[in-house]
């Protein structure tokens, strides 16, 4: 639950006027994709109002079980699984498609759950820009970056995935309204920081087993994260709000 609060602490400030950019407004219908601990499910709510409908998905409720009444909904389970009787306004998805293997058909799907002119706002991250900032390959730091890369290529996924979502939207039928990439060059002790610190700690397993970094490499990384005196990028997000065509 920490984790997660720090994933929102260091994202919700750039996703937020990235949802009032679509002129949200009371009584829409709106989906939250993997809603996490649920802080952009409250603002979604909290903006459409009583006269409107604020859905949450995740593959586990486990921090959304406050979220029981009217304007809230809570749906758990597999995306492609679940079946949704409502078209929404606006859609929302922050660093999910990164993780599927079937990303293409979560995109296909979003687009049919959306009304005809309606909005989505899909952010998706991009660690391979991490290696921007490297100094020489024989560092800590760099070794677990690379490690980083390496287990989602291991899992048949992709550590750049930002970089293709825009095209990947347009081929499914989005048509896209703006794109922006954010580069999170951070100082320890922010959000950012301390999100990819408390990721090295869960995933000390995973990183390491890419035989790319070692448990030492791990624990000064998180070091650094928690050094406030130490800047690093530690990855881009590439955000795209995107409408659904009107025909």
């Amino acid at each position: 639950y920490r984790r997660l609060q720090l994933v929102e602490a260091a994202n919700d400030p750039n996703t937020i006027p990235l949802l009032e950019d679509t002129g949200i407004q009371t009584g829409w219908h709106c989906l939250e994709l993997g809603a996490g601990a649920g802080s952009i499910l409250q603002w979604l709510g909290t903006r459409v109002g009583a006269t409107g409908l604020a859905v949450g998905i995740d593959k586990k409720h486990t921090y959304l079980k406050k979220f029981e009444s009217p304007p809230f909904r809570i749906l758990q389970g597999s995306f492609l699984e679940i079946h949704l009787d409502h078209l929404f306004d606006l859609i929302h998805v922050r660093y999910v498609l990164i993780h599927n293997l079937e990303d293409l058909a979560i995109l296909r799907k979003l687009l049919d759950l959306l009304k005809p002119g309606g909005f989505a706002v899909l952010e998706e991250p991009d660690f391979t820009s991490a290696r921007l900032s490297e100094h020489g390959q024989d560092n800590p730091q760099s070794r677990v970056v690379q490690a980083i890369c390496r287990m989602f290529v291991n899992l048949g996924l992709d550590p750049g995935y930002a970089l293709r979502l825009p095209h990947k939207m347009e081929s499914v039928g989005f048509h896209i309204t703006r794109v922006q990439s954010l580069m999170h060059l951070c100082p320890g002790n922010s959000p950012m920081a301390r999100v990819m610190g408390e990721s090295a700690l869960v995933l000390e397993k995973e990183y390491c087993s890419t035989g790319l970094c070692f448990p030492k490499d791990i624990q000064q990384y998180v070091d650094l994260t928690r050094d406030s005196n130490h800047w690093t990028l530690y990855h881009s997000t590439t955000s795209v709000i995107a409408r659904k065509p009107q025909r």
